[in-house]
């Protein structure tokens, strides 16, 4: 049974390094791409509009790149850490308030019902990014590290 344990222990961690190396390629991938897209939309749709998709893209290369730390630290330690998933949400999150901003403007005079429901959608984010921030500060305050006052036994 032993030998079963230590066979699946190699697959996982196997399996784990071909996962960060593709999440390393997708996020090299994604910042090669960004910044072809900005320099060609400079062009064609002005500063504004090429400056906020670049940062889009770069906030999704970001996400990848936590997603790789993930998967590294849980090589290392073998152990999973709630607080990555959560800054992945928290990017994806403002990530999607940034894209729904951009299209809230284009609907301002062409589509006041969609504006307002693009205000909501924002509104809801705020409140998951709100509730991200306190998931992370919570963790973060537990776990020792500076600005700890008590954290509740377990």
């Amino acid at each position: 049974m032993r030998q079963v344990a230590n066979w699946l222990e190699l697959a996982e961690d196997v399996l784990y390094a071909i996962a960060g190396v593709m999440l390393a390629g997708v996020s090299l991938a994604i910042l090669i791409h960004a910044a072809l897209a900005f320099i060609s939309e400079i062009g064609s749709t002005g500063m504004a509009t090429a400056v906020i998709h670049l940062l889009e893209e770069l906030l999704l290369a970001l996400m990848a790149v936590e997603l790789l730390y993930t998967v590294i630290v849980s090589l290392r330690t073998r152990s999973l850490s709630p607080e990555p998933f959560l800054v992945v949400g928290l990017v994806a999150a403002i990530r999607r308030i940034l894209a729904v901003s951009v299209e809230a403007a284009e609907l301002v005079t062409t589509n006041p019902t969609q504006f307002r429901m693009a205000l909501y959608e924002i509104g809801m984010l705020i409140v998951g990014v709100m509730i991200l921030v306190f998931s992370i500060w919570i963790l973060r305050r537990c776990r020792g590290e500076p600005g700890r006052v008590s954290c509740p036994e377990e």
